[in-house]
This record gives C-alpha cells, structure tokens and sequence, in this order.
C-alpha cells in the first residue's frame, strides 16, 4: 500500500500523530478502535512509517542554519553578547564558537544538574529502548524547555545564533565526566533502517546538527574527537562547538563520527542540544 493512496483526512491524522511522537502499535491500535479492518490498519501504519523513514533519510541540507556566517565574521552579537568564531570547516559544517555562555552562567548550569545525575544512555537501534551502554561512561540529565530562565536563555540564545527554532530542540542534556569518563565515537544521526528506531525519528524527525557547551575547563583530556577529520577540540568553559550531519546532497554524513576522549585529568561538563528536522514533540532519556 502507499500512502499517497490513502484517504486524504487518514494521511493527515497518520502524519499529525507521527509529528507528536506517537509510534505505530499506538496508531494500530487507535485504527483499530475507529473501526478500520486490522489488515488494512496495519497497512496503512505501515505506509506511513515507511514515509516517515524516506523523509529521515534525506533531510534539507541546511534549512538555513548558520546563514549570519556566510560572510566571514569574527565575532556575532546575540543579545547582550559577542559571540567569537573560533574555527569554522565547510564540508561537514563545523563551527566553534567563544563565549557563547558566561563563566556564571556555566557554573548555575553545573549547579543546577549536581543533584539531578543518573548514569547516561543510549538508544538501543534494535528495540528503541534507552540502554545503559559500556561507550557511553558520564552521569547526566535533562531540562525541558524553557524549564528555567537560564534554560530558557541558552535555547534562545543558540537558535538565534544558528537560525534554528527553538522547538526543533530536544530537552538540553547536561553531561558530567569524571576522570576516566568517555564516549566512544559514534553517531548522532538514527539509522532509519533500524527498527528500534521509529519511536525516535516519529519525535520530531531526524537530528540534523548538534551544539555542545564546555561548562568547564578540563586539566586533560575530554576532548571532542572527530577520527575521520582528524580533528581534536579541547574543552574550554564558555565555549561551544556546532556541528551538522549533513552533505550537499542531503544525506546524512558519516564524517561526522565523534566522541569524548576519556577524561585523564579533573572534570568536564557540558551541555547539550541536539536538533530535529521538525518540531519535537518528546522527552530524551
């Protein structure tokens, strides 16, 4: 079955649905209810999910994001500050900035996660679940939107910067690293070809770029590495490193495989936004 076959007000319901993060057994079961044949229910859930995962596969390049800089700048103003452009690499897009946070701001940021931290995870692509995984060795947690006026501040102050709305964000993730602390390189895009992977991109559709914020200046180690680029970004409180998952063409870009190198020396905090394709309408774990 395709979708474009169905039912002009059903496709809209199915897409509505989708956006809001609901997943396929729940849309199964709501056709069901309404009355559909299972058969043709489960055909229709089917099609729209593999819509879904055509459109995750391939998203915009760009959507215009960090457009300010196609005329080279040292410095942006965003508010009440000046943003620095530290470093910039066109293809996959990477941008490290300076003083997006203050050193106060970055000290309330810590304080406020100190006593929220439980031990991170990761998405399991095989059942959707959110597992413990021996990668991924920092404690951390999460702020709604806007949950508190310093939230509320860095997610303004981020999608003015990069020209993304505020509600394609997930929750901000702040992330604690102790010595010895790493996450091992991987991807933040979602395979669409995975299963477990439905519930997530129905959020909100795929990620598309990532900001992480040093809240912390670490004594040595707890880098963001980048091995296919060869590129290294040392943590520097304050600053924050912007990057996309997306070629020219519009499919996701394998160069952009990171990690956090292993902390060896004190701490590193940081904080986190991962950005969606559309609205996103669920809590990451």
């Amino acid at each position: 079955m395709r979708f474009d076959s169905l039912n002009a007000d059903l496709r809209r319901w199915l897409q509505s649905s989708l956006d809001a993060g609901h997943d396929g057994e729940a849309l199964l079961q709501a056709l069901r209810a309404a009355g559909y044949d299972d058969g043709f229910a489960r055909q229709a859930v089917e099609a729209a999910l593999a819509r879904l995962r055509r459109s995750a596969a391939a998203p915009e390049p760009s959507r215009g994001f960090l457009a300010p800089f196609a005329v080279p700048a040292n410095t942006v103003r965003i508010g009440d500050r000046a943003v620095e452009i530290l470093m910039t690499i066109g293809s996959p897009r990477i941008v490290l900035f300076g003083n997006l946070l203050s050193g106060e701001e970055c000290e309330q940021m810590i304080e406020a996660s100190r006593q929220r931290l439980q031990r991170s995870t990761v998405v399991n692509a095989a059942t959707g679940a959110y597992d413990v995984h021996a990668d991924r060795t920092s404690s951390g947690t999460h702020f709604e939107r806007g949950e508190t006026p310093l939230v509320a501040r860095v997610e303004q102050r981020i999608g003015e910067l990069i020209g993304c709305p505020a509600e394609h964000g997930e929750p901000l993730q702040v992330l604690h690293y102790p010595p010895g602390a790493e996450y091992k390189a991987h991807y933040d895009y979602f395979d669409p070809a995975q299963p477990g992977n439905d519930r997530v991109l129905a959020a909100g559709g795929q990620r598309i770029a990532t900001v992480v914020i040093y809240l912390n200046d670490v004594e040595a180690g707890g880098s963001t590495v980048f091995p296919t680029l060869g590129l290294d970004v040392l943590p520097r409180r304050g600053a924050a490193l912007y990057f996309a998952y997306t070629s020219e063409s519009g499919e996701t870009d394998p160069r952009t495989l990171h990690g956090g190198s292993a902390v060896v020396a004190g701490e590193k905090w940081i904080a986190t936004k991962w950005l969606r394709q559309r609205r996103y309408g669920a809590l990451v774990s």
